[in-house]
């Protein structure tokens, strides 16, 4: 780049400041990216690609965008996992100013957006920041565009497991961490991450995964998550002598996570962001854990199927609000651990299934913005005219909602309704101050309401009178020269003027003063055509700045409500999620389940809340479902394919979790424990990537279940062991069942769908494990699926008439049949007839002695057994061959 050049000499400075982003440097009425930045973005933005300097030997790559549609072709960049900075004007451009300054106004990250263009009404965009130290791992999470600020710290040997449990709960578009622990946190969340970025004081690393991974990763410098310079910090921005109040103190990791995400966003935004009023320390084990995989089993808040929304959030979220929405995705995500807090909920809910109160509360809420969010861009110095108007519409509608839930009954009611401000003096204000339907921009003029104001009164008068005047000399001087066709006009070069076509040229006079001529007109001034140029453009000129005045100080005053605002925000947010929750019930005749601090779950005429929602009315099987942790610690579920044995299991989870969020269930009644975690191990996925097969995914994530479960745990395991050898996969079914019943520290009420009909002689030999069987019947040849649980042993499975229901072709389908009568007859000679030595050989041993899989330990014993000779054996040969066979098995 040609560095002589003062506007690219600008550039450049600037962009050495913002090394990892893409820079968008205001040019006129563009923005635009030159070097690498521009060969990046016309590839993303699928724009062309031009150049400066063309001619040269060296040209300059570059490209842009308009500067009024640049929102959006920001947003497409920053999905895409970059962060942009937008460079703009700083001064008004003047005659003879050669160079006008230029400075960074704001960095657009995955984490720090709160443009409309990159927010999803109800979904929160968080920004965590991982601290790790040499024995703990400080985390904190941000949500810049409300304010909620959080902060944690994990030690011990499975830190990082933690860790990737915090990010999958609170799913982070972006990671930030101190440089010198890239190595290390890539190696715990490589997996995870999309693309490696770094800001000042790092050498730039583009390493990373795909753009449909789940998080962007950011390294900053080291000095960013210092503990006395982050202290200091978070003390200052809470106007605090020590974090003790926050429950921080002494928690050096948290407090250097917490440090380094403020000052991100501090950096990002050019602003103090104030709104992030309080900080708050908790613990992971204040909510049930929900991790990734349980939560695409159970179609939690993303469908299993893709491009389907059949999902629990889908079935559950009536909210009529944004952030109504966003906190009722919250608590579905991270449910409650805490009894008194779930009754509560629980309480709000009854009372308001009054379908009158429900309908009234839910009436004026629709008219009710996203508050949080307003509040968010209000402190960032984003907010404009029309925010304001609706924030204050939202204030109109809080005396009433006051009014409607203050003789509630249930406590969190009353609550809310002392937690829900009026604040008249704000309304007041913004009324009298804009005006009814303010311009997009405060730029276009006209936002600030006549009368407010009495020298922007004036200035306005001044210059509508001048324009008055102007338009009456135009008709004068028409009528005076006798041209029809004069025109006054103008334009940001020349100002006011007056045009005549070139073939009225000589009826001009001689007064006219000549400023500008083209090829079909001539334009021309005159010394009072000037004087009131003069007054209207300095009006305006003093009137947009003084609207720019008054604006700032409308926003300042509003500003010093902000704590009273996100308090009523999240108090209107709390009552949306709980009428949510009270629709739902009284749409899908739910019922409110009875807690205890026992272990039973007992489920009456349950349902699976997502497969009854999208499916005919009344179509739905319910089934009834008991477990706890001694006589039905270990249900084992057989029946046949397709026959309802996944949905029973996803049913039971679904029920809970609602449970745990403060909701009504879908069923006839339900007692329900507090579950400390859901586990699921369902259905079949690969990792290639990592060279992971199907099986190895199976047995990692049932290994992390053996582990982790503990007596409150729920487990729900699906055809174990299917991805190998009949044996193999037999065998390690038949242990996992075993240790998760047996296992002091890790036995955890459990429901084990299989195939393998072999593990139900479990229910012999361990106390506390059940047979159930999914009922199906034969009518006609043809298979009925009867979709009912009930106690007892399932004998066939059904697989060849799912199989015809697939399609399979018939002749594939008979030589299926056949194949499967030889191998129940004579279990393993598939390819031998009637008449075979081999086929006969079988079934000789296999009529001699059918032996248990798992009653004996030695096979060679069993050969021994089957050589005997009966009719030959003297008492004496009898007991030595016993006494031998029981050594060997012993």
């Amino acid at each position: 780049m040609d560095e002589t050049t003062p506007m690219l000499r600008q550039y450049l400075e600037i962009k050495k400041q913002y090394p990892g982003t893409l820079l968008m440097f205001r040019l006129g009425d563009f923005y635009e990216l030159f070097n690498e930045d521009a060969i990046v973005g016309a590839r993303e933005l699928q724009i062309t690609l031009t150049a400066r300097q063309k001619d040269s030997k060296n040209p300059i790559p570059m490209c842009g965008v308009p500067h009024h549609a640049a929102a959006n072709y920001i947003a497409k960049l920053v999905r895409k996992g970059h962060r942009v900075a937008i460079c703009e004007q700083a001064e008004p451009a003047g005659k003879g100013t050669k160079l006008v300054r230029r400075e960074v106004v704001r960095v657009i990250t995955p984490g720090t957006a709160i443009e409309p263009q990159l927010l999803e009404n109800k979904e929160s965009v968080y920004l965590a920041s991982v601290c790790p130290d040499v024995e703990t791992v400080g985390a904190s999470l941000m949500e810049l565009s409300t304010g909620e600020f959080i902060a944690t710290q994990f030690s011990g040997s499975d830190r990082w497991t933690r860790v990737r449990e915090l990010l999958e709960a609170y799913s982070p578009r972006e990671v930030i961490f101190p440089s010198r622990s890239g190595e290390e946190l890539s190696a715990h969340v490589e997996g995870s991450a999309r693309r490696r970025s770094v800001l000042p004081g790092s050498a730039v690393d583009d390493r990373g995964g795909g753009p449909d991974t789940p998080f962007a990763l950011t390294a900053l410098e080291n000095g960013d998550f210092d503990i006395s310079e982050g202290t200091v910090l978070l003390c200052s921005h809470f106007g605090t002598r020590s974090l003790s109040g926050f429950g921080l103190d002494g928690k050096h990791g948290a407090i250097r996570a917490a440090a380094g995400c403020l000052r991100y966003a501090q950096f990002t935004q050019k602003a103090t962001a104030d709104h992030i009023s309080e900080i708050r320390y908790f613990e992971t084990s204040d909510s049930l854990v929900l991790d990734q995989l349980t939560l695409r089993n159970l179609d939690i808040v993303q469908s299993r199927a893709e491009g389907i929304k059949q999902t629990l959030l889908d079935v559950i979220d009536e909210t009529v609000t944004g952030m109504g929405g966003r906190l009722l995705r919250g608590w579905l995500l991270r449910p409650s651990l805490k009894r008194s807090e779930i009754e509560t909920r629980l309480a709000a809910v009854d009372e308001l299934l009054d379908p009158i109160l429900r309908e009234k509360v839910r009436f004026l809420l629709r008219q009710v913005s996203d508050l949080e969010r307003l509040v968010g861009r209000l402190n960032l110095g984003s907010v404009t005219a029309r925010d304001l108007n609706s924030l204050a519409g939202s204030l109109e509608q809080t005396p009433k909602l006051v009014g409607a839930i203050s003789d509630a009954r249930s406590l969190l009611l009353q609550v809310l309704s002392e937690n829900i401000f009026e604040l008249p003096d704000v309304r007041e204000l913004i009324a009298t101050a804009i005006v009814d339907e303010p311009p997009a921009n405060l730029t276009d003029g006209g936002t600030i309401r006549d009368g407010f104001n009495s020298e922007l009164d004036e200035l306005r008068s001044i210059a509508g009178g001048a324009k008055r005047l102007i338009a009456d000399f135009e008709e004068k001087e028409r009528q005076r020269t006798g041209i029809s066709n004069l025109r006054i006009r103008f334009n940001n070069v020349f100002g006011y003027y007056i045009e005549v076509s070139r073939s009225n040229a000589s009826k001009v006079p001689e007064d006219y003063h000549r400023r500008q001529t083209l090829t079909n007109a001539e334009r021309f001034t005159t010394p009072q055509l000037k004087e009131w140029e003069d007054k209207v453009l300095g009006a305006e000129a003093r009137m947009a700045e003084l609207e720019s005045e008054l604006f700032q100080k409308i926003q300042n005053k509003v500003k010093e409500e902000t704590h009273r605002l996100q308090t009523t925000a999240r108090a209107l947010a709390t009552l949306d999620a709980l009428a949510a929750l009270a629709e739902t019930a009284s749409r899908r005749n739910y019922v409110r389940p009875v807690l205890h601090d026992g272990d039973e779950i007992e489920i009456k005429n349950g349902r699976h809340p997502v497969v009854e929602a999208f499916i005919d009315e009344g179509v739905f099987i319910p089934n009834d479902v008991y477990l706890n942790n001694s006589t039905d610690r270990l249900l084992i579920v057989t029946g046949a394919n397709m026959g309802g044995k996944s949905t029973v299991l996803r049913q039971v989870a679904l029920i809970q979790i609602l449970a745990q969020i403060g909701s009504f269930v879908p069923a006839s009644s339900a007692r329900l424990p507090i579950v400390d975690r859901i586990w699921t191990r369902v259905g079949a996925s690969d990792d290639l990537a990592s060279g992971r097969s199907t099986f190895m995914v199976e047995m990692t994530e049932t290994a992390a279940i053996l582990h982790n479960a503990t007596p409150r745990s729920l487990v729900l395991l699906d055809e174990i062991g299917r991805g190998t050898s009949t044996f193999d996969g037999l065998s390690i079914a038949w242990a996992v069942a075993e240790y998760l019943h047996d296992s002091p520290k890790h036995a955890a009420k459990t429901i084990f769908a299989t195939h393998y009909h072999e593990l139900t002689e479990l229910a012999e030999n361990l106390a506390g494990a059940k047979n159930y069987q999914m009922t199906a019947t034969e009518r006609d040849g043809e298979v009925v699926f009867l979709h009912k649980l009930q106690k007892g042993t399932a004998t066939k499975s059904y697989g060849i008439a799912v199989a015809r229901l697939a399609g399979l072709p018939g002749s594939v389908l008979a030589r299926a049949k056949d194949v499967l009568a030889k191998l129940e007859k004579y279990e393993l000679a598939v390819f031998s007839d009637d008449r075979s030595h081999g086929l006969r050989a079988a079934a000789t041993r296999s009529n001699i002695a059918q032996v248990s899989l798992f009653a004996v330990n030695n096979e060679s014993a069993v050969d021994e057994l089957r050589n005997v000779d009966l009719d030959r054996l003297t008492a004496e040969e009898s007991k030595e061959i016993l006494t031998n066979l029981k050594q060997k098995i012993i």
